[in-house]
């Protein structure tokens, strides 16, 4: 009995990875609780202990700041520098509580993520696109067109 080659179908490929990783995102999504405690707890730098309410402070001075100095280039350095600690402290004090689940479902959730980000991958870097992406696109259009306009003159 002769083997016939299986063909590769890169669209379905692409898309069924696709799908797999939005499901298992989806899943591993729905199992995670998000809670926060910003301003109702403690912030933490290392050994530097501080109430969450007084992250503020830098950010109230610099535009304090802003307002007395209006053209005052440190001033606005001091203000993006205090919103980016801000950030930080809320990143820091969100809490990510994964519900229980069984290690089957969970081991399901990973094959789905990086099976389906495998699949995706592989396509996109699929030898045979290589001199594709090397072209512009629209040489390529240029290119075609000129063929067919020179064939279109060499018939008549």
């Amino acid at each position: 009995m002769k083997r016939r080659k299986r063909k590769d179908n890169d669209l379905f490929t692409f898309f069924a990875g696709l799908v797999m990783v939005v499901a298992g995102l989806y899943w591993l999504t729905t199992k995670i609780s998000v809670s926060s405690g910003f301003f109702g707890g403690t912030i933490a730098f290392g050994s530097f202990h501080f109430n969450s309410g007084l992250i503020v402070v830098p950010f109230i001075a610099c535009v304090v700041w802003m307002f007395a100095r209006p053209d005052s280039f440190w001033a606005k350095v001091c203000a993006v520098l205090s919103v980016i600690l801000i950030i930080a402290a809320i990143i820091m004090n969100t809490r990510l509580h994964m519900q229980p689940t069984s290690l089957y479902e969970y081991l399901l959730m990973l094959v789905f993520i990086f099976g389906g980000g495998a699949m995706v991958l592989r396509v996109l870097t699929n030898p045979k696109y290589k001199d594709m992406e090397d072209d512009n696109p629209l040489d390529r259009y240029e290119k075609y067109f000129d063929e067919r306009n020179s064939k279109k003159r060499k018939d008549k």
